[in-house]
């Protein structure tokens, strides 16, 4: 290496400077090649086309079976996740109908809050309202008529049997039969429709079509249930279960059901409708 260096100053000045010249231009023409090989790599790697994806538009479209229609005034979660509406818009649309509310049109549904013209125009073919002349000439409504109906035992009926009924879907077939199994059953026909959600005009619809067979057992020892089990009941809940056990505590076993009534919180209708579900005996 010595003796290169030493060889190259023996050269003439405007040779020397030639070569240096060469070397600079061969040094920068390499080291750009370097820089722009490099640049389209880092290039490629940036996120082109993951911002592509993101402004796509969203496909809307919507597999529904051919021949699905559903009642706007009947809708209930299952059936909505049918036409893939967002869980919060049904959500929504069912506490609407749960709290009273109908639609008179279909195009009614496009003022429920989240309910946008794309979803609106791909959803509408398939729903459909009944106003109030149509329920008039439906056999199934007319009192003086047959009813298209099987009668079912309320509290032998699965969820089924439930949903065979005008009105009821999945949804409020399960509310239906986890409240019934929450009283321990029921013991008339008008207990049914204290079910959350239920309406009274669908009620009084399937009425007739409601029968009860057997008289229940009662399921409640107000003398031996403990605080949680007692509180479980939708006729009793926490506060009433709590007043329960103080009064053991503070006066020993109730002698009598009517012993109840002592309780400030007991009045003649919780009495009443408490009545077929205690015992003061163990179960």
């Amino acid at each position: 290496m010595k003796n290169i260096f030493s060889t190259f100053f023996y050269f003439p000045t405007s040779l020397r400077n030639g070569f240096l010249a060469l070397f600079l231009f061969i040094w920068c023409l390499l080291s750009r090649q370097l820089w722009a090989l490099n640049f389209s790599q880092t290039d490629e790697k940036m996120p082109v086309y993951s911002v592509h994806e993101m402004e796509k538009p969203v496909d809307l479209k919507i597999e529904i079976p051919k021949y699905f229609k559903l009642n706007i005034n009947e809708a209930d979660l299952q059936s909505l996740d049918i036409l893939s509406i967002p869980s919060f818009l049904a959500m929504r649309w069912v506490k609407y109908l749960e709290k009273g509310g109908s639609f008179k049109r279909v195009g009614d549904v496009k003022k429920l809050y989240g309910m946008t013209e794309p979803l609106y125009a791909n959803i509408s073919k398939y729903l459909y309202v009944i106003n109030g002349e149509e329920k008039l000439n439906k056999p199934f409504l007319k009192k003086s008529s047959t009813f298209r109906c099987k009668t079912i035992d309320i509290n032998e009926a699965d969820s089924a049997q439930w949903e065979a009924l005008y009105g009821i879907g999945p949804y409020l077939a399960k509310r239906i039969i986890t409240f019934r199994e929450s009283l321990c059953g029921f013991v008339s026909v008008e207990q049914v429709k204290e079910t959350y959600g239920l309406r009274d005009s669908v009620f009084q619809s399937i009425k007739p079509c409601l029968t009860l067979e057997n008289s229940l057992k009662p399921c409640i020892s107000i003398n031996y249930t403990n605080q949680e089990g007692l509180s479980k009941h939708p006729y009793v809940r926490y506060k009433l279960a709590r007043a329960i056990c103080l009064y053991r505590e503070n006066n020993g076993m109730f002698q009598g059901i009517e012993e109840l009534r002592k309780l400030p919180m007991v009045n003649d209708s919780i009495y009443i409708k408490l009545l077929p579900y205690i015992t003061i005996n163990y179960l």
